[in-house]
């Protein structure tokens, strides 16, 4: 009876064992493939992980790449603002400039309008060739007026050396002079050149005059110009009619009275 039990409890014992190893095994094999999933599982993070890996490394340089292209296109941007600038202000300089030539072009047109006002009838390109035939008309102009000169002074010195022979004439019309009172005086003229406009005063250095008098005209008290001394001796006298001051169609003549223009002048 004994042994019949302690049999059954064998058997009971190995099946509970077997029932309990039969369940290990299971869980084992159930771990195992669990394991094996966890694995596969691991693998295709791994995988995941690598594919994100490489999109971000391909995000960063693309990142970079754009950054780079950001900066590009930042200095081609502040170049080309750069570039505007300037060309404004060559613009702004070339605006000044066109006003400027603008009104340089008035200026020849209004030039050029004088020009064939005082002109007619001529082509501005013949306006250089008139202009020189008129500076070489000018200097013979100014070459003659230079010999008139000297003709003028040839005659001075003439009419200085004829001065000495009409001396006796000339005394005698000194004595007609009338003195009046301080240094004033009265004198005549006794020769006349209206052609190179200058006196022969019949009065000198004795009468009181000086190279400095200043000397009025006058006929019949009438006042008709004004005389600079030009050459002064001891009793005659060679005077410039003063331009401008005779009056408008007169001829002096010998005879015509002469006067201190101030007396304090002499």
């Amino acid at each position: 009876m004994k042994e019949s039990l302690t049999y059954s409890l064998a058997i009971v014992a190995i099946a509970v064992a077997g029932y309990f190893g039969w369940g290990a095994k299971e869980k084992y094999e159930t771990k195992l493939n669990d394991r094996k999933e966890l694995k596969k599982e691991v693998s295709n993070l791994d995988d995941r992980i690598g594919e994100e890996e490489e999109r971000e490394e391909t995000v960063t340089a693309a990142k970079d790449l754009a950054l780079d292209e950001k900066a590009k296109a930042g200095a081609e941007l502040e170049a080309a603002k750069s570039k505007a600038t300037e060309l404004a202000n060559t613009l702004d300089s070339v605006s000044g400039e066109l006003e400027v030539a603008a009104a340089d072009k008035k200026k020849i047109d209004a030039s050029m309008e004088v020009l064939r006002g005082k002109f007619p009838g001529i082509e501005l390109e013949e306006v250089p060739r008139v202009v020189k035939d008129m500076e070489v008309s000018q200097k013979k102009l100014v070459g003659e007026e230079q010999d008139a000169s000297l003709v003028k002074k040839r005659l001075e010195e003439e009419i200085a050396k004829n001065l000495a022979e009409s001396s006796r004439i000339v005394e005698k019309i000194n004595q007609s002079i009338k003195r009046v009172e301080g240094n004033t005086f009265q004198a005549t003229i006794v020769a006349v050149d209206n052609d190179w406009n200058f006196v022969v005063i019949g009065a000198g250095e004795k009468s009181g005059l000086t190279g400095d008098s200043k000397l009025l005209i006058q006929r019949d008290g009438r006042l008709l110009g004004k005389l600079l001394i030009s050459k002064l001796e001891p009793n005659t006298a060679v005077a410039d009619v003063e331009p401008g001051s005779l009056k408008n169609g007169v001829a002096l003549q010998a005879g015509d009275q002469v006067i201190l223009e101030s007396v304090s002048s002499n």
